[in-house]
């Protein structure tokens, strides 16, 4: 296998899945996916001088940017079902955001390619979604950016980076 560093290039796949497992919605115009590991440290120091540092992660934060996501891939991240009245070509789908609600943990899967038949995945465990935010306006296409934490799962750790030798789908539900 080649050093991992190896020249990823753009977002190809992210995938949002419920934290059971038992859902899994792809986000087809993924445009963003980032990641920050946030770390706990200290400073010893003592006669003007510093004499250890000490550093171990404790969470992470994330940034989601899609375009058309989906109420499938909202209810996902907010916990809030799609309320379907009628029939088509009359049906309404609604999803009713109301304050208190509380937010459930998900899982986010991010693929980039490589520039040969390699590929990098970075694998977030336990997600929770704290800001959401949208905007229509004219001549462009609604984009949902959204962000939250990441905090260890108790098996994976905050979050996993993968590369596989050859290309591989992401992890399904």
């Amino acid at each position: 296998m080649t050093a991992f560093g190896d020249k990823p290039f753009g977002l190809h796949d992210v995938k949002v899945t419920n934290i059971g497992g038992t859902t899994q919605v792809d986000l087809p115009v993924a445009q963003k996916l980032t990641v920050k590991l946030n770390f706990k440290s200290g400073i010893l120091s003592g006669d003007d001088l510093t004499k250890a540092v000490t550093s171990f992660p404790v969470d992470g934060d994330w940034e989601l940017e899609a375009g058309g996501i989906t109420p499938a891939a909202l209810a996902i991240l907010t916990g809030i079902a799609v309320t379907a009245a009628g029939t088509t070509p009359n049906q309404t789908n609604t999803q009713k955001f109301m304050a208190g609600s509380q937010m459930p943990y998900f899982k986010i899967y991010g693929q980039s390619l490589g520039d040969g038949i390699d590929d990098i995945h970075v694998k977030l465990y336990k997600c929770k979604i704290t800001e959401f935010d949208g905007e229509w306006s004219d001549g462009n296409f609604f984009v949902t950016k959204c962000k939250g934490k990441a905090v260890d799962d108790g098996t994976n750790g905050i979050w996993q980076v993968v590369q596989n030798e050859t290309s591989a789908t992401l992890p399904t539900s």
